[in-house]
Order: C-alpha cells, then sequence, then structure tokens
C-alpha cells in the first residue's frame, strides 16, 4: 500500500456521524476501521495510524478492496455494507452478522451471529410485552391483563385489540392505531429493553459492560509498572465518562413510558425523540463491544499479553465527540489526555507487529455480549 505524504489527518470529530462506525474487518489493517457518510453522502472509510503516520486515512469505501488486500470475509461485509448504503450503528451491525451468518468468518463466528439474531427477536418480543403491560395497565387503570403468550398467537394480538377500543377513543385514534405504534414504540427500545425484564438487552448489557471494564483496568493500572499502566487508567477515564452519558440516554429512552398517554396521543411528535435518543444511545456505545471482549480475553492471560491488549484498546478508544457533550464537564481534559498515538496491532514495547496480538483479535471478533 502506497500513500502520498500527508494524505493522513488528524482531527477530533466534532459529531457522532463524523466519528463513523467500527467495522468488524478481520484483516489486520483495517481493525476497528470507521465508516461514515462523506459530505455527498457516499460511503468512505477511515483508518487510524499506520504506514507510521500520524492521524487517519479517508479512504472511498469502493476502493477499499483496491488498496487492501481483504479477506474474503471481509469483502463481502464491505459489499454488505456498501449495498445498504447506511454507517449507522444498528446497519452495520447487521451487515456484520449477515455476512458472519455466511460461514466466511468460520463456524464459531457463524454460529454466533444466528444466536445473535435470535436472541434480538426474542428481545424484540419481550421489550414489546413488557412495554404494552407498563402502558396498557396505565391507559385502562389496572383493567387489562396481558401474558407474553398474547403477542405469540394471532388469537392473542386480535384479543389485546379488541381491549383496546375504549383506551384508542381517548387518545383520538383506534384500536389497530394503537397497537400498531406500541409495536412499533416496542421495536424502537428493544435494544435498550424495559426496566423489569429478566435480562437484559444488548445495548444495556454494553453499559453495565463499560463501567466494569472501568473498574477492571483501574484496579490492573495499580499493580502494572509499565507505561501501559498510563493507558489503562485514560481507558478507565473515558469509559467511566461513557458509562455516565450512555446512562443518562437510557434514562431519557425509557422515560416516556411514565407519560404513555401523552407520547400515545402525539405520536409523529415523540417517535422524532425515541429515535433521536436510541439513535444516540447506539453511537455512544458502538465499539466497545470489541473492546470489552478484548479485555476479557486477556485477563486470565500474562502480563505481555494484558499489556498489548491494553495498548490495542487505547488506540481504537471512542472518545465522545465534542458538540454530543459539549456540557460535560471535563470532555475537553479527557480528550487531551488520550490524544497519544499508537498503531495497529504492535507490541506494546516493540513497535513491531503483534502476531499473537492479531491471532487475539480475529477470535475475538467471533464471540458477542
Amino acid at each position: 500500500m502506497n500513500f502520498p505524504r500527508g494524505s493522513a489527518s488528524q482531527f477530533q470529530p466534532a459529531k457522532f456521524e463524523e466519528r463513523g462506525t467500527a467495522v468488524a474487518f478481520t484483516t489486520p489493517a483495517l481493525s476497528q476501521a470507521r465508516v461514515r457518510m462523506d459530505s455527498r453522502d457516499n460511503l468512505e472509510l477511515t483508518v487510524s495510524a499506520f504506514s507510521g503516520v500520524k492521524g487517519n486515512y479517508v479512504i472511498r469505501w469502493k476502493d477499499v478492496p483496491e488498496i487492501f488486500q481483504l479477506t474474503m470475509h471481509d469483502r463481502a461485509l464491505q459489499e454488505e455494507i456498501f449495498k445498504k448504503n447506511s454507517c449507522l450503528p444498528p446497519d452495520v451491525r447487521m451487515a456484520t452478522l449477515e455476512t458472519a451468518r455466511t460461514g466466511l468468518a468460520g463456524p464459531e463466528a457463524q454460529k454466533s451471529a444466528e444466536e445473535a439474531i435470535t436472541e434480538e427477536e426474542n428481545e424484540v418480543l419481550l421489550t414489546r410485552y413488557f412495554l404494552f403491560k407498563s402502558a396498557l395497565e396505565r391507559l385502562s387503570g389496572g383493567q387489562m391483563t396481558l401474558h407474553v403468550s398474547d403477542f405469540t398467537s394471532t388469537a392473542g394480538r386480535d384479543r389485546i385489540r379488541s381491549g383496546l377500543g375504549e383506551i384508542a377513543k381517548k387518545l383520538g385514534t383506534n384500536a389497530n392505531e394503537l397497537y400498531d405504534r406500541l409495536e412499533r414504540w416496542g421495536q424502537y427500545i428493544s435494544p435498550l429493553g424495559m426496566p423489569g425484564m429478566p435480562k437484559e438487552s444488548r445495548l444495556r448489557r454494553l453499559v453495565s459492560g463499560i463501567a466494569g471494564l472501568a473498574q477492571s483496568l483501574n484496579h490492573w493500572a495499580d499493580s502494572d509498572k509499565s507505561e501501559a499502566s498510563d493507558l489503562a487508567r485514560g481507558i478507565a477515564k473515558v469509559a467511566y465518562f461513557t458509562d455516565d452519558f450512555a446512562r443518562d440516554l437510557a434514562a431519557a429512552a425509557v422515560r416516556p413510558v411514565e407519560y404513555a398517554e401523552r407520547v400515545l396521543s402525539n405520536w409523529e411528535k415523540a417517535t422524532e425523540a425515541l429515535e433521536r435518543d436510541i439513535g444516540r444511545l447506539w453511537w455512544t456505545v458502538d465499539g466497545w463491544e470489541f473492546i470489552l471482549l478484548l479485555w476479557k480475553d486477556a485477563e486470565d492471560r500474562d502480563r505481555d499479553a494484558q499489556r498489548a491488549a491494553v495498548t490495542e484498546i487505547y488506540r481504537v478508544l471512542p472518545i465522545i465527540p465534542d458538540k454530543e457533550a459539549a456540557n460535560r464537564p471535563n470532555l475537553a481534559a479527557m480528550q487531551e489526555n488520550t490524544r497519544m498515538q499508537v498503531r495497529a496491532l504492535e507490541g506494546w514495547n516493540s513497535g513491531s507487529l503483534d502476531i499473537e496480538m492479531v491471532r487475539r483479535v480475529e477470535n475475538v471478533k467471533r464471540k458477542r455480549i
């Protein structure tokens, strides 16, 4: 790969859209590279810190297979994202799962993707049940009782609709439309889930994991005497900040359930806020699943392996962009503390390609939270 000198740029993105979405490429040079839209709504890839240059390369998405020697899996993933023409985190995630289902990343990744898709379908069903139950108990004064089985059969769904008539009239709509609104509401928030669910949905699991990572890395840094300890503390600061930011977004996304009547009677306006809050939460936790899995993989390894993992995590660390958290204290100081340049998949103390880390990264990308 030959790039003209100075073709890389370094900047702090102001918005999530500028930062882009991490892509689970298996090609080492593209580990956690990010896809985003350019000014003409065409996909492009940002690749950080290789060939000894500081900053990011920006490459047209359609040119990626011509510039890099992609694995078969990565070619399929690149094509799937190109076909979707979206850089939104849930769309990139679905492209990743659909590609993994083909088996091109191996049987373990294929099985993990199939399980993830099934799990998310179950999360939608469970979230809808808890949302319907909570909203309709409030709206009916406790007169309507629901069971999970009501959502798995036509007869059950018809029973719910038949009981919505009087409530729908009060909201200025009809039973079918009210049912559809509740279904769509459940779809919107299913990645986050509802309070009281027996199992956390994916985004809530990630938020919980980010807080746990911060604690783990601070504890690890206290007993490490290398330069990697400073990197670990820097990662922990970012993780705590991200956890706090994400929890506020999560609370905002589920709070409307408390005033369901207002949401359902002003549906078009309410959906804008619902989509915005869930969308920002998706952006906030993007890239953290890889980080959580990489550290989990390293925790039981020797110190050098852990230091290598810390270095790789630091390199791909997702920072909250300026304008997304402009009113948050300590954002600027945190960004300044994470400007140290770390190159992709290099040994933490050698500066040469860490083959063992490459293998661990490949293994991690077959797993999920």
